[in-house]
């Protein structure tokens, strides 16, 4: 009696580790097969890029002074409804709802700003996409995700 509790306990682990150890899915090696969607819960209201829900801040204030004279005026603001405004005197660019979030998409996705960037390349950065080689006065106040604040205002 011993012997085949034995023997009926043995091959109950062995089903078990087999089981756990083995590769049920018949398409696991087939690379048409659709692969896990990793979900991000610690992420705040906004996202970030690398989730691809947002920009990594929730908060972003550009205005950009060319010879004393408004030259850009970047706004975009995450709430329970996005609000965004991007007007580019240089460009006789003046967006506002869709138009504005589709413009400022492209140069979020450009710029790629993140809180650890040092303030001389963000405005270069910044100055590239505009076009602009000199300035008067450069005013930037970003909100990141991470609960840090960029604030930038140089005069020249």
């Amino acid at each position: 009696m011993m012997n085949k509790l034995k023997v009926l306990m043995l091959f109950l682990v062995a089903v078990l580790v087999l089981g756990a150890c083995g590769n049920a899915s018949k398409n696991a090696d087939d690379p048409t097969r659709e692969d896990a969607t990793v979900i991000y819960e610690d992420e705040k209201e906004g996202g970030t890029m690398n989730t691809g829900d947002g920009y990594g801040f929730s908060e972003f204030d550009l205005e950009i002074e060319v010879d004393g004279k408004d030259a850009v005026d970047v706004e975009y603001e995450v709430k329970k409804s996005h609000e965004a405004k991007y007007v580019n005197q240089l460009a006789s660019l003046n967006l506002k709802d869709q138009e504005a979030f589709d413009k400022i998409d492209e140069f979020f996705t450009k710029i790629m700003l993140t809180h650890d960037m040092s303030n001389q390349d963000i405005i270069d950065r910044i100055m590239e996409w505009f076009g602009l080689d000199t300035y008067t006065k450069f005013d930037l106040d970003v909100d990141f995700d991470d609960g840090t604040k960029l604030e930038i205002e140089d005069r020249k």
